[in-house]
């Protein structure tokens, strides 16, 4: 990897997005930025996304103005929360403890993946308010697990994904024959056969890997 651009140049979301194309791994960058098959739905959350527009108000007292809100109970400095994705020291060595140190200075809440490289408890010891994203697996006893450890760690709400019990094809992925570097694991699965993506999925883009964990029935 190349060394860290300017903070000063990075004035925009797209700005950071053109700096972690130059200076990621393809593999890295094409795992963080790609979607399933042809794209579309990408293309559609990123068109959906730019048509929200601001209500505009005029004649407004704005000598005292602030972002703060709640959601779920939880104060936060402003209604955007760090959304779970997997596999942050693919481009950090820190990796999802960065992530939540990021989060916990901006005074918002860190979601944490299930399929983070780094474990809950050190994610929770990072400060700020930390909530763990949950897949429910075939083996319901491993989701408990999985719970009950986010709980002990000190998560304050779960997060369950249920709209992704089955995957697209991830055609950069395959391309790239995608795999996790042999020090990095699924670190909240450790002690489990989970905790390493195993060698028959690796280039599959994690669909077979998703497939043979997940209960497809939810």
């Amino acid at each position: 990897m190349r060394e860290p651009a300017d903070p000063a140049q990075l004035v925009c979301l797209a700005d950071f997005e053109a700096a972690a194309r130059e200076r990621l791994p393809r593999v890295a960058y094409d795992y963080y930025a790609g979607g399933s098959w042809d794209e579309l739905t990408l293309a559609d959350n990123v068109a959906a996304f730019r048509r929200l527009r601001l209500v505009y108000r005029v004649l407004r007292d704005l000598s005292q103005r602030t972002l703060a809100t709640k959601v779920l109970g939880e104060t936060v400095s402003m209604p955007v929360l760090v959304a779970p994705t997997a596999f942050h020291r693919l481009a950090h060595p820190d990796g999802e403890v960065a992530t939540a140190r990021a989060a916990a200075a901006l005074g918002t809440v860190m979601i944490l993946s299930t399929l983070s490289t780094c474990a809950v408890e050190e994610v929770c010891a990072a400060g700020g308010p930390v909530w763990f994203q949950l897949y429910v697996y075939r083996d319901r006893g491993a989701t408990r697990a999985v719970v009950e450890r986010a709980e002990a760690a000190g998560c304050r709400a779960i997060v369950l994904t249920v709209d992704a019990q089955l995957w697209g094809r991830r055609e950069r992925d395959v391309r790239n024959r995608f795999s996790l570097p042999p020090e990095l694991l699924l670190a909240n699965l450790g002690g489990t056969p989970m905790a390493r993506l195993p060698e028959e999925f690796e280039g599959s883009g994690l669909g077979a890997f998703v497939t043979s964990l997940f209960d497809p029935t939810l």
